[in-house]
């Protein structure tokens, strides 16, 4: 198998698991009754929702420009959902819930991540040897 032919394997099982992976978050979240996603449920960690936001961000903040060359398009909630809203002076957290974006500004915000991304690696899917530099693959 020649090497373009291994990356594109390799990215089409990455993206295949990332798929599934979501599916299993998403089967997680929907357990947790719509009013309670502003609950903190324990005291030193942060809201439900915030955790619904975080998921995509993660995968957001380490693929979308390193690997794919993406500029963000929601900054304040690329930073919101990476680190969260930290206590002051570690105490406990005293934000509220409606310190918070609205559900439906966090879906929207989840549903674009989720669609620029497996945009991109569709494309490097169908052509590997083009696009964002950290995402060809070696020629040599």
């Amino acid at each position: 198998m020649g090497a373009v032919a291994a990356a594109t394997r390799i990215r089409n099982d990455i993206h295949t698991r990332l798929l599934e992976a979501r599916t299993r978050t998403d089967e997680i979240f929907r357990v947790v009754r719509e009013d309670a996603l502003y609950n903190r449920p324990i005291r030193e960690r942060h809201r439900i929702i915030f955790y619904i936001g975080h998921v995509e961000a993660f995968d957001w903040n380490l693929l979308a420009e390193r690997a794919f060359g993406l500029k963000p398009f929601r900054r304040e909630l690329d930073q919101l959902f990476s680190f969260g809203i930290d206590p002051i002076e570690g105490g406990l957290p005293s934000d509220t819930p409606a310190d918070w974006p609205e559900r439906q500004d966090v879906d929207r915000y989840v549903r674009r991540l989720r669609d620029e991304l497996d945009q991109a690696i569709e494309r490097s899917l169908a052509a590997p040897w083009e696009g964002h530099p950290n995402s060809a693959p070696c020629l040599q």
